[in-house]
């Protein structure tokens, strides 16, 4: 969907990820087939990086179906800055929405200019309020996650319930870590040791897996939101190291102390699932953010893992 378009774009060629996703469903949860985690596996190379780009580096990366795995700082707090969205959506696609509906994503949604005003970035709810279209709540679910629309993310959130209600929908998934406490844009502001708003690489990791790949949601919303993941508008810095062949489902996202996140699955040309869970910060909160070390991170995870 480009911005001159009214209604989403279905995601192109994704049927057979699609089907090796379900297929994989019912295994993830098994125990590993290969050798497990070893203490600072991925240290040398992700050290090096954090050097090469003065960037603190968290990683958790896991060949899904051989178990192998590689890390660096996997539980060290990071900014969840816009993951939280396919984590909202999720929630959302699950069904608990402050009123309960089946038919939500057919539902229009009517949201007043406040949502869309001042800089906020939220390309397709403010022009779609500017040319007084009123987009169905799918639409609005898919915007937040394929193009990490603010506007449309606020919208999704409110119908669930608010921040917490996300925290809620992680920790019935196992997830103990995660918290999501305020809206877009305030989420995104962050400081070094906070834990309002933050992740680690390994419980965000996990809980995508348990989304796209896991039982988390039913078949026909699992295969929806891995849809708008595969295709991700939002420049991720992991497609710019993505081998020909691959395919990947992933979600950006950015903040302050030049925070640039990106955490998704490739999936190889053997269909071999590849989580890859990358958080970057600085130290300096006025630096510039970078994509580069997420890209080579992930050159690495899958040289490696793949």
């Amino acid at each position: 969907m480009d911005l001159n378009a009214s209604a989403p774009s279905k995601p192109i060629a994704r049927r057979t990820v699609l089907a090796g996703a379900a297929a994989l469903a019912a295994t993830v949860a098994l125990p590993r087939t290969a050798r497990a985690d070893q203490p600072g596996e991925a240290a040398g190379a992700i050290e090096a990086l954090e050097a090469k780009h003065d960037r603190r580096i968290g990683l958790y990366a896991k060949n899904l179906r051989t178990g192998q795995e590689l890390t660096h700082r996997p539980d060290e707090r990071f900014a969840l800055c816009s993951t939280f969205k396919t984590l909202a959506v999720a929630a959302a696609l699950d069904g608990r929405l402050v009123t309960p509906d089946r038919q939500a994503q057919q539902r229009p949604v009517h949201y007043p200019p406040s949502l869309v005003a001042g800089d906020v970035w939220a390309p397709y709810t403010r022009k779609w309020f500017a040319e007084g279209y009123v987009p169905t709540f799918a639409e609005v679910c898919e915007v937040a996650v394929r193009d990490s629309d603010n506007g449309a993310a606020n919208l999704v959130v409110q119908a669930i319930g608010g921040p917490a209600a996300v925290t809620d929908f992680v920790r019935d998934l196992g997830d103990r870590v995660t918290w999501l406490n305020r809206w877009e844009p305030d989420l995104s502001e962050y400081v070094p040791g906070q834990v309002v708003d933050t992740s680690t690489p390994r419980a965000l990791g996990t809980s995508y897996t348990k989304i796209i790949l896991g039982r988390a949601l039913q078949h026909r919303e699992r295969e929806t939101i891995t849809g708008w993941l595969l295709g991700n508008r939002a420049n991720p810095p992991f497609r710019k190291g993505l081998p020909a062949g691959w395919t990947l489902a992933d979600k950006t996202g950015s903040g302050s102390y030049a925070t640039r996140n990106d955490v998704g699955i490739a999936w190889n040309e053997r269909q071999d699932p590849i989580l890859v869970s990358c958080l970057t910060r600085a130290d300096d909160p006025e630096a510039t953010r970078k994509d580069e070390p997420l890209t080579e991170a992930f050159v690495h995870c899958i040289e490696r893992l793949g």
